[in-house]
């Protein structure tokens, strides 16, 4: 969801590089990977995600949560008031 989200952020011109190319830079300078969850079970902690009706915002925070609170590198002002291990 991370990646559609960057790459909706690049069509309409927020972000400079594409998902991928983003992905795979940050993959070899900083070693980040993808989670491997399955969707369906992160798109279910995403329903109790109440504070914004944004879908992409519910499944990233699903995301961090199901990943045993894990950090969250965001500069989305509502989701570092509502995650509270969301950093920026």
């Amino acid at each position: 969801m991370v990646l559609l989200e960057l790459e909706y952020l690049y069509e309409v011109g927020r972000m400079r590089l594409p998902a991928r190319d983003l992905q795979s830079k940050l993959a070899s300078e900083l070693g980040v990977s993808l989670c491997q969850r399955d969707f369906p079970s992160i798109a279910s902690a995403a329903l109790d995600e109440k504070w914004t009706h944004d879908p992409f915002d519910r499944m990233i925070v699903a995301n961090a949560k199901a990943n045993g609170l894990a950090p969250l590198v965001s500069a989305d002002e509502e989701i570092r008031r509502h995650y509270p291990r969301a950093v920026w």
